[in-house]
């Protein structure tokens, strides 16, 4: 079933030692599936290309870069990118205390996907 799965077909074909062999196990578990839960939503990619382009920044930094977004908002977007492992927060007890957030390795490791998704807009979608 699962080798008429393209995504199965393409993990399989990178033969990338740092791949898990059971990595896709369609129809049960497929590696899009646990990442469209960071894709989907509204503020999710925003917060994680705002971390992208400016590194370190403060709360209040950060929600300056995004249009729109709530103090609330902001703050569960964070929440739930943290836990999934992809934002750091690293609270400073100083005067004034202060947080600052900032994108992990597997984070970071998204600036191939930002740059084909720049790629991809410039090329097929109309302005």
């Amino acid at each position: 079933m699962y080798e008429d799965c393209r995504i199965h077909q393409a993990l399989t074909d990178l033969e990338d030692p740092e791949l898990p062999a059971d990595v896709c196990r369609c129809p049960q578990f497929c590696p899009i599936d646990n990442a469209m839960s960071v894709f989907e939503g509204k503020w999710n990619v925003k917060v994680l290309y705002v971390l992208f382009v400016f590194g370190r920044l403060r709360f209040g930094e950060l929600q300056k870069h995004i249009d729109g977004i709530s103090k609330t908002m902001l703050s569960s977007t964070l929440k739930m990118l943290e836990e999934k492992g992809l934002v750091t927060r690293e609270q400073f007890n100083e005067i004034p205390p202060h947080v600052e957030y900032a994108l992990t390795e597997g984070g970071e490791a998204l600036q191939p996907v930002f740059v084909q998704i720049a790629r991809w807009s410039s090329r097929y979608l109309k302005r």
